[in-house]
């Protein structure tokens, strides 16, 4: 039986080199300074961030209010993305059409046709047929405003 021998089996190998395994430095030690400067930025940003989503839950309170107010509570999101489509370009170019909701709610065109037909079926909106394209339809809010 022959012996093993002791020579590296090709030229490449090293052992001098180590096995490749890399020992992490240990970290840094901290004083205790530095954790109460840390509890205390923690506690801020905790007392920052109770504060923050205080006025986000009256956001959203008012804004559920403003949804009971014009009776849109009972319709599902995408109707109500319509509706507030409709009303934010009405507002800001003082008329809208039906191909400028569905080029800005980036929502399929029968989406917004049954979002429509259905605001319309409960009397949220006036749909009329353009003057000036007669295959367009313009859209008008109708909301009462209570005083």
């Amino acid at each position: 039986m022959a012996e093993w021998s002791i020579a590296l089996p090709w030229k490449g190998s090293n052992w001098v080199t180590g096995s490749g395994v890399r020992i992490p430095v240990s970290p840094p030690k901290l004083n205790i300074s530095n954790h109460c400067l840390f509890f205390n930025v923690f506690i801020l940003n905790f007392l920052r961030m109770t504060n923050f989503t205080k006025k986000i839950n009256n956001v959203l309170d008012m804004l559920q209010s403003l949804e009971n107010d014009i009776n849109l509570a009972g319709y599902s999101l995408t109707e109500k993305k319509v509706f507030y489509t409709i009303s934010q370009i009405s507002e800001r170019d003082g008329g809208c059409n039906i191909t400028d909701v569905i080029n800005e709610s980036f929502l399929s065109r029968s989406t917004v046709y049954k979002a429509i037909k259905k605001l319309e079926h409960n009397s949220m909106l006036h749909v009329t047929q353009s003057n000036i394209d007669k295959r367009e339809f313009n859209l008008n809010l109708s909301l009462v405003e209570y005083t």
